[in-house]
């Protein structure tokens, strides 16, 4: 008996000399009990008191000298979980590698030559708005990301001051010149309906950016000509603080939702793949992967072309781990990783391209993805879903009925509603044009608002599997207007407009995507292509025009709303 007191009498003296020194290391400001408790259990609403107290006691060391003792906290949390942090400010550069426009070469060489963890966390580099990409684009020796241009005069970095701006690369002006002279083709009318309620005369509340984008689509197009906002709206997509990442539920590949400060949201596509790869020969049009850039080039098309029906798309550089994984859901968190190159990555969840072979990785963190404008909730603006009548057949073993029936067009599709009167016949016509410019043959259904029943165009949305192969040119894309041989008059004005040298489509849409942050949005034989796909358009159109002999028959005018006659809308009346 008296041994066991002896024991218990041991014990608790042990745990107050414990204590009593625990208190005493806490009071002399080493506190080790706290720093790991913060490294491994630190409450998530208690992250960014933790950041702003290690900022001031990173300042704190800085005036003694001690810059490189490790910091913890919120982004120590961070890199804990993630492991070994892939961003750091003193890695060696990579260096003395080949590979097309700059990329590395896969294989041991790849990852002995990554930029590798100096072991201590630079809080000083964590607590910036975001990593400067240009700085270390433009830094001595160092590598591009793979897949860019070694030139750093092709970036547009007149948005951070503290970094030197290059002088920009010449212009020849064509496509100022181009909305100078021909602004639009088509006037909208005054009296236009728009999708959503106008603001009331009573509030006084300045309107957000996504939101006089929102209330400014109507029943011809997605944003007018003259619309000074949408400029805004992009730098907005590129610039705007991030408060919330989720995903896009459904799709074939991963997509993101960003929320912004101020309410907004878009869609982030990420970076897939360098600008010099192209569709594979053995790969199907509905396997190919999606390039982000192929959103933004389409958005910049779409718009030189007078057709609006794209939502604004921007590019914007992103660091996956303060600007994706810090504002990610839990469920999109639980699928980053570092990858064996010392890249952070993430997989995501979605039908293809999800699994780790195929993650979505960063350079080491840095990356670059394609930001769409959000369309008007869908509660609030419900949107209907058409089959395309030229839809392909989705399998490696059917081809759909337009591919070998030459009276496809006659037989299937003038006779049926929409297309026998308004006009969603023209609309089309339009998208075959605009899908054959920039080689997209996913093309199986399109959305129009039901706010404006069937007199409306389709949105044109999804062209992530477009600018696929600039050496070829897909005809059957063409295939509603060769079959057909129909076409809006204002739409071949404009293509013949684009087809001289002093609006060449080619240059127009360098100056165009020039302004881009990620600028080269694509690379010059993806320009050349669009010319050689305008020649083609025309001789096409020539060709029509000599079949039915007569102008009218093939170039038709913009229909008119008070000469359309709905047949769903007029039975229901009549029945009523």
């Amino acid at each position: 008996m008296g041994m066991k007191l002896k024991q218990r009498i041991i014990v608790v003296l042990a745990a107050l000399c414990t204590l009593t020194g625990v208190m005493l290391l806490m009071e002399s400001g080493v506190k080790p009990l706290s720093a790991l408790y913060d490294r491994y259990h630190l409450p998530v609403n208690q992250l960014d008191d933790f950041r702003t107290r290690n900022e001031a006691e990173m300042h704190a060391r800085r005036d003694v000298g001690d810059k490189d003792q490790p910091i913890w906290g919120a982004n120590g949390l961070l890199r804990h979980q993630l492991g070994k942090s892939a961003s750091r400010s003193g890695g060696s550069p990579q260096q003395n590698y080949t590979g097309v426009g700059g990329a590395p070469v896969p294989g041991k060489e790849y990852s002995d030559k990554l930029p590798r963890s100096s072991g201590a966390t630079d809080l000083n580099n964590f607590t910036k708005p975001r990593t400067n990409v240009h700085e270390l684009l433009n830094a001595e020796n160092h590598p591009r990301p793979p897949g860019f241009p070694v030139d750093a005069n092709f970036y547009n970095i007149r948005h951070h001051s503290d970094v030197k701006i290059p002088k920009p690369p010449h212009t020849s002006g064509k496509y100022e010149a181009l909305f100078r002279d021909f602004p639009s083709t088509y006037q909208v009318p005054d009296s236009s309906t728009t999708l959503l309620r106008p603001k009331r005369p009573g509030n006084k509340m300045k309107m957000k950016l996504w939101e006089e984008f929102q209330r400014g689509i109507n029943r011809y197009e997605v944003y007018s000509y003259n619309n000074n906002q949408i400029d805004a709206l992009l730098r907005n997509l590129e610039k705007g603080k991030i408060t919330e990442v989720d995903e896009k539920s459904g799709g074939t590949q991963v997509k993101l939702i960003l929320t912004y400060e101020d309410g907004g949201y878009s869609m982030m596509k990420p970076w897939r793949v360098p600008r010099e790869y192209e569709t594979l020969p053995d790969h199907f049009y509905f396997s190919d992967i999606e390039r982000h850039n192929a959103e933004i080039a389409a958005f910049h098309l779409d718009r030189i072309l007078d057709f609006r029906r794209v939502p604004p798309v921007a590019g914007r550089w992103f660091n996956l781990t303060r600007d994706i994984y810090d504002l990610a859901v839990s469920s999109l968190r639980r699928t980053f990783f570092r990858s064996p190159a010392n890249n952070v990555c993430f997989v995501g969840h979605c039908s293809y391209y999800c699994e780790t072979e195929t993650a979505v990785c960063g350079y080491p963190d840095m990356i670059e993805g394609s930001l769409a404008a959000f369309l008007p909730a869908f509660k609030i603006a419900p949107r209907k879903t058409w089959r395309h009548p030229w839809r392909r057949s989705y399998s490696k073993h059917k081809t759909a009925p337009w591919e070998h029936d030459v009276n496809y067009c006659e037989r299937a599709v003038k006779t049926k509603h929409p297309y026998n009167s308004g006009r969603r016949l023209l609309d089309i016509m339009d998208m075959s044009v605009f899908d054959f410019l920039i080689g997209n043959l996913d093309r199986h259904h399109y959305e129009t608002f039901e706010a404006f029943g069937n007199f409306t165009y389709p949105i044109h949305l999804d062209h992530g599997r477009a600018f696929g192969k600039h050496h070829y040119d897909d005809m059957s894309i063409l295939a509603p207007l060769f079959q057909c041989c129909l076409l809006r008059q204002s739409t071949h004005k404009r293509l013949q407009v684009l087809s001289t040298e002093h609006y060449r489509l080619s240059d127009v849409m360098r100056e165009s995507m020039a302004r881009d942050v990620i600028a080269p949005v694509v690379l010059e034989p993806h320009l050349e292509a669009l010319d050689r796909r305008l020649s083609i358009i025309l001789e096409q159109v020539q060709k029509c025009l000599v079949q039915k002999g007569d102008k009218k028959e093939v170039l038709k005018p913009e229909p008119r709303i008070e000469d359309y006659r709905d047949p769903y809308w007029d039975d229901a009346n009549n029945e009523s």
